[in-house]
């Protein structure tokens, strides 16, 4: 296996895992969040709201294992695609909020924080979807020269740094005004 795919597959099955503890430890926090941003039909956010959490636990499961069982090309490609899919689902739903709520504030309810929908969100999505079919699609032997342990420890260290980096994304960019406004003060000098 290539140090990329157990990387991209772990940091994949962490921000997959972090985002189900969110949305299992509250469903109606998800539930408000997609009340709030009003793109799925009244009849089916409970059923997102109940379901999501389950489905991200499955995926994150399935690409941690990937990540951490060795040369397993099938069990890759089964955490990586349909990891990919759900992420690309998102991006394309998270743009339909952005249109529909014309620059209104919501809750982005991603399970990972209280950053509103915002263009980091999309962006945070689509690379997540891309590192997952990415993980999916480079898993193969392992490399000449190295041993198998060695390079499944870097791997998991640059997963690790890539999942925190990633899903603080929105969060990162959501700097308060107030901090970026530099404050003069006058020392009574000549001016």
């Amino acid at each position: 296996m290539s140090i990329l795919s157990p990387a991209l597959l772990g940091a994949v099955g962490l921000v997959l895992l972090a985002s189900a503890a969110g949305h299992l430890r509250s469903p109606a926090a998800l539930r408000h969040g997609l009340d709030a941003q009003g793109v799925v039909p009244q009849v089916a956010r409970r059923a997102v709201s109940l379901l999501l959490g389950p489905v991200e636990t499955v995926l994150g499961v399935a690409a941690i294992l990937a990540a951490v069982t060795g040369p397993r090309p099938a069990l890759a490609l089964w955490a990586g695609l349909p990891s990919a899919a759900l992420f690309a689902v998102l991006a394309l739903y998270l743009t339909a909020v952005l249109r529909s709520t014309a620059g209104r504030p919501v809750p982005c309810a991603c399970g990972l924080g209280e950053a509103p929908v915002g263009p980091s969100t999309v962006l945070r999505a689509a690379f997540l979807g891309a590192m997952a079919a990415l993980g999916g699609a480079t898993a193969g032997g392992w490399s000449p020269g190295t041993a198998p342990h060695e390079e499944l420890i870097v791997a998991l260290a640059a997963a690790l740094v890539l999942a925190v980096a990633t899903a603080l994304l929105p969060a990162a960019r959501a700097v308060p005004a107030a901090t970026l406004h530099v404050r003069t003060v006058d020392l009574g000098g000549p001016r």
